[in-house]
């Protein structure tokens, strides 16, 4: 029976136009106070947000500043490698047309001396032929003179015919081991230079593989 009292009293109350009224606005407080407080904390939500974008808004930013001069250094960075290599394209090409041409003059000198050192055997051989023929005869001569006069010392003219033979298969002899000695020491330049271009061509190679390395 008392919550029938209560309940009864409640109403009788909410009857009463100042109770309801004071009801009323005891209910509009409290929701007052209640949407104050879910909007202070949607404020603070809000502004936790907000900063919380704003940070990272600035890491974006700051990332996409960081991506602009990476670009930029690698696209630097890019034109050179393509600079160095056109630059070190032109040089291997001009290094190669070099090394190719040191080649073909390289052939036709040792083509030259290896002409001119037969050229030096074919003399010689004749020479030698010529010379053992002559002496042979000059050698017949000066016995048969010999002979004639008895064996006696005289002053034989084919004798420094002879002599004179000698002389010059000694200078075509001196003539032949110089072209020799010659064609050795072009041979070893040219071996010398084809090693220097070989080295050389290596070198430009192998900075072209640093550069497009790096």
């Amino acid at each position: 029976s008392s919550g029938i009292n209560a309940e009864y009293g409640e109403k009788r109350s909410l009857q009463d136009p100042i109770r309801r009224l004071e009801h009323e606005l005891k209910q509009s407080m409290e929701t007052n106070h209640r949407l104050e407080q879910e909007n202070d904390m949607l404020v603070q939500h809000l502004t936790q947000n907000q900063v919380n974008m704003r940070h990272q808004l600035d890491e974006l930013e700051k990332r996409n500043l960081d991506l602009k001069r990476d670009l930029t250094k690698m696209t630097s960075q890019y034109q050179e490698v393509v600079d160095n290599n056109t630059t070190l394209s032109a040089e291997i090409l001009r290094t190669k047309n070099l090394y190719h041409s040191s080649l073909i003059e390289g052939d036709n000198e040792r083509a030259r001396h290896k002409l001119t050192i037969q050229e030096y055997h074919s003399m010689c051989r004749a020479l030698e032929e010529r010379h053992e023929k002559e002496k042979q005869e000059l050698n017949q001569e000066v016995i048969e003179i010999k002979a004639q006069v008895g064996g006696k010392a005289i002053d034989i003219p084919s004798e420094q015919r002879l002599r004179e033979l000698e002389m010059e298969l000694a200078k075509t002899k001196l003539c032949l081991v110089e072209a020799n000695c010659k064609a050795q020491e072009y041979e070893h330049k040219c071996t010398t230079l084809t090693e220097k271009l070989k080295h050389y061509e290596t070198g430009v190679l192998n900075q072209l593989k640093a550069k497009l390395n790096r």
